[in-house]
């Protein structure tokens, strides 16, 4: 194998080769998996204390991180929430830097008997999108699909029930279409295969359980 010679180092092309394509790799193209990070202390809300460890994720948006983690309710109950760590001063605040909303799931796009806690996308400044969310479930392997792409994601098990899984992953796409205007005051979703498609798997990759990520209708409610 040819090697190339650097001053005190000997460096194999095929290792340069390598990190090169890891330079280059996109959100969308990152290792996804099982991920064991250390926790980090939140006590940005002291009304929403989190439960259990909290899970820094990787994800970097304008020098912050994102971290996830459960709050309030019970082991089989909790509320999955979010904050954003400063990688220079270690502060923790709960305000998001991400350019767009969020979208929730709808309950009708469910599949059974695997439950989901929360799914989510934001929208971050440079147009990357960041989806997470969290299912009552041990996978060994979750995926996005959206736009004939599939990306892996990464996930971690709750320390206070390993039954709960987060997960959550960076990619390129577009955000999540508007919902179609239904009469004054309401809007409907478009069709189901307009939505990123959310896929847990077993550890024999058979499918456990999927969901849309899309917006919830919307209804006027009047006075």
């Amino acid at each position: 194998m040819r090697r190339l010679a650097v001053p005190g180092v000997i460096v194999s092309a095929a290792v340069l080769v390598g990190l090169a394509a890891c330079a280059a790799k996109g959100p969308d193209q990152q290792a996804g998996g099982p991920q064991t990070p250390s926790p980090v202390p939140i006590t940005a809300n002291p009304s929403a204390l989190p439960v259990g460890d909290t899970v820094p994720t990787g994800i970097v948006i304008g020098g912050k991180e994102m971290v996830l983690y459960f709050w309030g309710g019970s082991p089989d109950e909790p509320h999955l929430d979010h904050a954003w760590r400063d990688r220079r001063t270690g502060a923790v605040e709960v305000d998001q830097p991400c350019a767009g909303g969020y979208g929730f799931f709808a309950d009708t796009m469910v599949t059974e008997p695997v439950r989901w806690l929360d799914v989510h996308q934001c929208v971050t400044p440079d147009g990357t999108l960041i989806e997470f969310g969290a299912v009552f479930a041990e996978p060994g392997r979750v995926t996005v699909q959206a736009a004939g792409r599939t990306v892996e994601a990464k996930y971690a098990r709750w320390s206070a029930n390993p039954s709960v899984t987060m997960f959550w992953e960076q990619r390129q796409g577009k955000p999540l279409p508007h919902n179609i205007p239904n009469g004054e005051g309401r809007t409907t979703p478009l069709p189901p295969e307009q939505y990123p498609l959310v896929t847990a798997y077993d550890g024999k990759g058979a499918t456990i359980g999927t969901i849309r990520i899309r917006p919830y209708a919307s209804e006027q409610k009047g006075g």
